[in-house]
């Protein structure tokens, strides 16, 4: 869940290095630090604190800024709190080096060091590689294959970038954390995310699992887990400078909840025809066959993602007659699944690095289930082990709260179960149809709600308990709106069915507690949520309604435009997020990198 950056040219890297960590400053926040290598020479400043606190040291130092090459790192912290002594680079008197990730093994590998009398001075697993590194250069390794043999060692995940000083070559290695290298005339970049680089190159190298790469200005040259020289294909990502900017918007969150009527356009228009047939035939390499007779889909994914598929269970159920299994990954990879004959297994995360769900996947696989994901990442770790991949086409998402991920992954479940079922012989045309027509709702929607959530989060953001309901399909948007508050106003929000409030929630309920309810006029327990309303109300609850239809019920009413009731979490979640965003406004949090958390989690 940390940045890394890196670049070997004729350019100055200061620059390049300070402006690709502010665009990861999302990956982690806690530290931040440079090494810039010229001549016989690395240099090295950090310090706890974000990226600006690093750029006001760098500029009260007295560091060489003509140095061209050098690796950069913000840190989201792992092992060892967040401070100075324990931010990257972790260094010794010959090497510099980076780390995303952990060292299972660094305590087995700190008592190899100390029978050498070569001790750690910080908390951090990473400062084992600089060690071992250090260790087998003064036994006369030259830099690469010092960094092998240390590679070789380590046990767990990583991406590391890594210089030395009497080399002027840097040395990567990827195992189950992203890297990627940008390429350019007579110049390389590396980081953790391509957001870092679009600026300066639209080509990019995904390293795969075991690789280790050498990089030499304009110069990469790659081996595979096997050590065998190999070439890795780029890939032109056609993300614009303008994409990964908060495009005049105050945060990436508003922005991003701005884009969802476009993420979801382009995750659906090249895969529905006017007509309303669905097209996934190139990106599911899965049979028709083994598709038309599935019995079971499990359906495993962390936070949003994981809501993303609640939404969609009822309605995969609804149209294609199949079982459906959501499952929280965190908990999955834990327990001994029964796996049915005819199972499909599905991974969803926007990011495609995340480990709760990465490790039920390959669980999934070994023991010989089909499995599909759905990313937002090209070329991502979950991407490709699964069997099939569906990209979610959402460009980059920046802020740390999830927005347009939520709705363009639901873009590509529904456009999932109408597939299958256009396998199985149903005409679904006109419901693939509709979807065609969601982008423009939520357009709609978000224009129509803007005004409104912003005046009711000036009213309620001093509250510091919420309840949200839903029944039905509304439910899980409970359950996500609630998160969403959570996350960045640091309200306490809590998401449960309508009907469960007499369960024990309505202990809660006061003039305190405002109760957020989410119902569409078509569902069929819509008169119970009314009645639940009356319920809130007799205790002097306080009653906001996310809702097509007004009730004289409630205190406020945030209306939204009609729209089918299986379609109704596309509309009805924009408000959600954006009364989230707005509150926290008020309340003065940092909304696109709330404490304690990190855009991808890509350790346990």
């Amino acid at each position: 869940m940390c940045g890394i950056v890196g670049y070997s040219g004729e350019k100055k890297a200061l620059g390049i290095l300070l402006s690709g960590l502010q665009s990861l400053e999302y990956r982690g926040y806690d530290s931040a630090g440079i090494s810039l290598k010229k001549g016989k020479k690395i240099e090295t400043i950090k310090t706890k604190g974000k990226v600006t606190d690093l750029i006001t040291l760098i500029a009260e130092s007295n560091i060489d800024t003509s140095a061209t090459i050098g690796i950069g790192h913000t840190r989201w912290a792992t092992h060892g709190a967040p401070s100075s002594t324990n931010a990257h680079p972790h260094y010794t008197e010959r090497v510099s080096v980076v780390h995303n990730g952990i060292i299972e093994n660094y305590r087995n590998l700190e008592k190899f060091l100390k029978e050498k009398n070569i001790n750690r001075r910080t908390d951090t697993d990473t400062e084992i590689i600089a060690l071992l590194l250090d260790l087998y250069l003064s036994e006369g390794f030259d830099f690469k294959n010092a960094f092998f043999k240390t590679v070789e060692m380590l046990k767990g995940s990583f991406a590391i970038a890594a210089i030395s000083k009497d080399f002027d070559y840097m040395m990567l290695a990827k195992h189950e954390s992203p890297l990627v290298i940008g390429l350019s005339n007579n110049e390389t970049y590396i980081a953790s995310d391509v957001s870092a680089l679009i600026e300066y190159t639209h080509d990019f190298i995904f390293l795969e699992d075991g690789d280790i790469a050498l990089i030499d200005k304009g110069n990469v040259t790659i081996w595979d887990k096997d050590k065998k020289e190999t070439k890795r294909q780029p890939t032109q990502i056609d993300w614009s400078k303008e994409k990964a900017q908060k495009g005049g918007y105050k945060h990436f969150m508003l922005k991003e909840i701005a884009e969802e009527d476009e993420a979801v356009r382009n995750t659906i228009q090249s895969r529905i025809d006017e007509d309303g047939n669905v097209f996934l035939d190139e990106e599911i390499s899965i049979s028709k066959e083994f598709l038309k007779n599935l019995d079971r889909i499990t359906i495993v994914a962390c936070g949003t993602s994981f809501y993303a598929g609640l939404t969609a269970k009822p309605i995969i159920e609804k149209y294609t007659g199949i079982k459906v299994d959501v499952e929280i990954g965190s908990e999955f990879r834990y327990y001994n699944y029964l796996y049915s004959k005819n199972n499909l297994f599905i991974a969803i995360s926007q990011s495609g690095e995340t480990a709760d769900t990465k490790e039920p996947l390959k669980m999934a696989k070994s023991k010989g289930i089909k499995t599909l994901s759905i990313v937002n990442v090209k070329e991502s770790a979950i991407a490709r082990l699964s069997d099939s991949c569906i990209y979610t086409l959402a460009g980059p998402e920046i802020s740390v709260a999830s927005t347009k991920a939520f709705t363009s992954q639901l873009a590509v479940l529904y456009m999932l179960a109408f597939y299958i079922a256009q396998l199985k012989g149903k005409d679904l045309k006109p419901q693939a149809k509709q979807l065609l027509k969601i982008p423009s709702l939520i357009k709609q929607t978000f224009d129509k709600t803007q005004d409104k959530t912003k005046e009711l989060a000036d009213k309620y953001y001093n509250y510091q308990d919420f309840l949200y309901l839903g029944r039905g399909i509304c439910y899980p948007l409970a359950l996500e709106g609630a998160l969403k508050l959570k996350e960045i106003s640091y309200i306490h929000a809590e998401g449960y069915p309508a009907g469960e409030m007499k369960h024990g929630p309505i202990a809660l309920i006061d003039e305190n507690t405002p109760t957020v309810v989410v119902a569409h006029p078509e569902e069929p327990l819509y008169s119970k949520s009314l009645s639940n309303c009356e319920e809130i109300k007799s205790r002097h609850g306080k009653i906001i309604l996310v809702s097509n239809k007004q009730s004289d019920i409630v205190d406020d009413f945030i209306e939204v435009p009609k729209v089918d009731y299986d379609f109704a979490p596309f509309v009805y979640i924009i408000p959600l997020q954006l009364f989230a965003y707005y509150v926290a406004l008020f309340r003065g949090n940092d909304i696109d990198q709330p404490r304690n958390l990190a855009k991808s989690v890509t350790v346990e």
